[in-house]
């Protein structure tokens, strides 16, 4: 497994990241014996880095990510995240301090590698839909101040926060340069967070932002490549895993739609998954990629992908011609 220099962390990281998120579900719902066995083997192939949240599973991710680590005697990069309820900004400070010591608890870490916000970024706060305004973030005493002070106290290594929300908004944070990494969506379906989108395109346009964060040694995390199982081969959800909450099922199933207009790229006897996992490889600003596992198979698909290295360069350029096909018609 290659590693690539994630920003201005300090950390080198595996070009695969093991998500161990309730979409997924294997850390949270599967048994001691299907996550030993399954993060024994990532770590066998070079995974060195693996993300929870305490909202996954309630808890039960770090939990048991903690719990199976120690069981296996490893010792890799952990991401973990803070997020907020309502009546959790009446004390900032006193709120993110407590979810870290849980998280510490939990997994059983007195120092968090890699502590990530959350919550989207949006011009008005909106703590039910899990939304943080800029200013939550930026300004003084905010967030990024609290934050700071954690790793300033070598509590946390690195501090990082989640694009998603609204996108000047994301690139105002981006800009700010208070936050060493951030969790970038990108995907086939979806690349507009590194390329300029064409004429007609109706998504969240996420404004190029990777390439700003990497002109300020901001490490980027893909996440999302898969778009939420648009670009699987099944719709049917594994038996660990959960939908996304912040997803509905019209939704997926549009993206799905989106996607079939690339299966003609799939190589012969390869997978939709491997190809957009290639893809999102192919982008060199993309310091890790992030894959939710579900089981051995999952694990076993993405590391082929980031063996069989970055599409060619052929497929890359008849992929975009195809992009822009899509939408300058539509």
């Amino acid at each position: 497994m290659r590693k690539r220099r994630l920003g201005r962390t300090g950390f080198e990281v595996s070009e695969i990241s093991f998500g161990c998120g309730g979409t997924a579900g294997l850390m949270v719902r599967g048994s001691e014996q299907e996550q030993c066995a399954v993060l024994g083997n990532a770590l066998e192939q070079g995974i060195n880095i693996f993300d929870t949240s305490p909202t996954y599973g309630g808890g039960h991710s770090e939990v048991n990510l903690g719990k199976t680590l120690k069981t296996l005697g490893a010792s890799p990069i952990i991401s973990t995240k803070i997020d907020f309820a309502p009546g959790d900004l009446d004390d900032l400070e006193g709120a993110i301090v407590r979810s870290v010591q849980r998280s510490q608890e939990r997994l059983n870490r007195e120092r968090l590698d890699i502590l990530y916000l959350h919550s989207r970024v949006g011009r008005q706060r909106d703590l039910a839909g899990r939304v943080l305004s800029v200013d939550d973030v930026l300004q003084p005493g905010g967030v990024a101040d609290v934050m700071e002070g954690l790793k300033r106290k070598g509590i946390v290594g690195a501090v990082g926060f989640t694009g998603l929300g609204h996108t000047d908004s994301i690139l105002e944070v981006i800009e700010a340069d208070r936050f060493d990494l951030f969790q970038a969506y990108y995907n086939l379906i979806n690349p507009s967070a590194a390329a300029p989108t064409v004429a007609a395109w109706r998504a969240q346009d996420y404004g190029e932002m990777i390439s700003k964060a990497s002109n300020r040694d901001v490490g980027v995390v893909g996440i999302r490549v898969l778009a939420a199982g648009a670009l699987s081969e099944s719709g049917e959800l594994h038996r660990f895993a959960k939908s996304y909450s912040s997803l509905s099922r019209a939704e997926v199933d549009a993206d799905r739609v989106k996607a079939d207009a690339f299966r003609a790229f799939v190589p012969e006897g390869g997978s939709m998954a491997s190809l957009a996992l290639r893809f999102a490889l192919s982008e060199p600003l993309i310091n890790t990629v992030l894959v939710g596992i579900s089981e051995r198979s999952h694990l076993d698909e993405a590391i082929a992908a980031a063996q069989a290295g970055p599409l060619e360069l052929e497929r890359l350029q008849q992929i975009a011609a195809r992009f822009r096909e899509l939408y300058e018609m539509a």
